[in-house]
């Protein structure tokens, strides 16, 4: 857990670090699409899915995610997808030309399912869960349409803890 806090706090102190003085790259109207690459402290491989966010005030964006992890091992075979709610706080007060840096808050929904064959017995089960994680993440734009994105949560609360993360490209659909 306090892991999960330090990794957090530093990788923001990171992005608000990288900026500079500039322009506002939030805006309320903005949609905005990532499909991302994550990375998980459980699980194994890599997560694969994709985000999106609107702008509802100059400061405030809603949105969600889905993701998708699959992997299997020499009897087993998981899957695991987790839909999610965000909400997140942009500081577009900050003199921060190309960056955007954001906080706040996911409930997500994750369902696994587990199958097994050793030889001598098979099986499956699935299990179904809520988290509740609180994330930071930011963007850095390339041009008004193309940012790369990082975003990092803990899932601190619910069927499934730990530490996880995603980067992308984001895409505003609309200006």
């Amino acid at each position: 857990m306090k892991r999960i806090v330090l990794v957090t706090v530093l990788a923001l102190a990171v992005l608000a670090g990288t900026a500079a003085a500039g322009t506002k790259e939030f805006w309320k109207g903005g949609i905005y699409v990532t499909p991302q690459i994550g990375f998980s402290s459980w699980g194994g491989s890599l997560p694969l899915g994709v985000s999106g966010e609107y702008g509802v005030t100059e400061n405030i964006g809603v949105g969600g995610s889905v993701m998708g992890q699959f992997w299997s091992e020499e009897f087993w075979k998981v899957s695991l997808i987790t839909i999610a709610a965000e909400a997140n706080y942009h500081f577009t007060k900050l003199d921060a030309d190309k960056v955007d840096l954001y906080a706040g808050a996911g409930l997500g929904y994750s369902v696994v399912s587990v199958s097994y064959n050793t030889g001598y017995s098979s099986g499956s089960a699935a299990a179904s869960g809520l988290s509740l994680y609180p994330l930071v993440g930011g963007r850095y734009w390339f041009s008004p349409k193309i940012a790369a994105s990082l975003k990092l949560y803990g899932y601190l609360v619910g069927s499934y803890t730990g530490f996880g993360g995603a980067i992308g490209v984001t895409f505003v659909l609309s200006k």
